[in-house]
């Protein structure tokens, strides 16, 4: 405990919506907002041990938690929806306590409305294909199944800034609103800076660690790599084996 403990780091964003919530008085507010948010990332980082990624930093916003993880983009597909999803699993089986404690007259129903409130609207907010919202690394991991992984990471962008367009249009007049949607501006142009980074990561993995899957792909560029595939590389009329191909790109 004392581990993850060392590891969270408010925003400052997050001390602006708290100091707000003190000095109005809503003390119940904050604490049951920052306990669903903590909940959430609790779930993230324990399956993220249980996969052995490195957690090196959980950084807590208004609207939720983000970690910054030390990971291999390798990392098989559907582990690494396991870690996206866990969040919102934790987060409901918190609710449900909340409910159970609340059916059963430990709990007030002010405290139990506030609870519901916040929990919804969270769990809303997190499955929206936004970076870096749980939705989007969901979506994107989908994505990963079914397109190679460039486009899968320039699809899931593209998504994102629609999503970013039509939240913001909707909450333009909302201050504390669209506070978020300019953090979710600065993390999704961010990521897309990152993208060229991800993608020579992505290659230089498969390239220097050895990873076996069940499907193989003919390809005839490495643009079209998948990330749950092997390859085979067709330059004329020869067929190269993705080690062999990577080997000849690097050196």
């Amino acid at each position: 405990m004392k581990n993850i403990l060392n590891k969270i780091e408010f925003h400052y964003t997050y001390l602006i919506i708290a100091i707000g919530f003190i000095l109005t008085g809503y003390f119940y507010n904050l604490i049951i907002f920052t306990s669903l948010i903590l909940i959430h990332e609790l779930g993230h980082y324990l399956m993220c041990l249980k996969y052995k990624v490195k957690v090196n930093k959980i950084i807590i916003y208004p609207y939720g938690g983000l970690l910054k993880l030390e990971d291999i983009v390798n990392r098989d597909i559907d582990e690494e929806l396991l870690i996206a999803i866990m969040g919102i699993f934790f987060q409901t089986m918190y609710y449900t306590v909340i409910l159970i404690l609340y059916k059963n007259n430990y709990i007030r129903e002010y405290i139990f409305n506030i609870y519901t409130m916040y929990h919804y609207s969270m769990l809303i907010f997190n499955i929206l294909p936004i970076y870096p919202l749980d939705g989007f690394k969901i979506f994107n991991l989908i994505l990963s199944k079914v397109f190679y992984y460039k486009l899968s990471n320039y699809l899931s962008f593209i998504i994102s800034i629609i999503m970013i367009i039509i939240i913001f249009i909707k909450g333009i007049n909302n201050y504390s609103y669209m506070m978020i949607i300019f953090i979710l501006i600065d993390n999704t142009y961010k990521y897309y800076k990152g993208l060229k980074y991800l993608y020579n990561k992505f290659i230089l993995e498969r390239y220097l660690y050895k990873y076996n899957y069940n499907k193989i792909k003919i390809i005839d560029d490495k643009n079209k790599m998948y990330k749950n595939k092997s390859h085979i590389f067709k330059i004329g009329n020869k067929y190269i084996k993705e080690k062999d191909y990577l080997r000849t790109f690097f050196s």
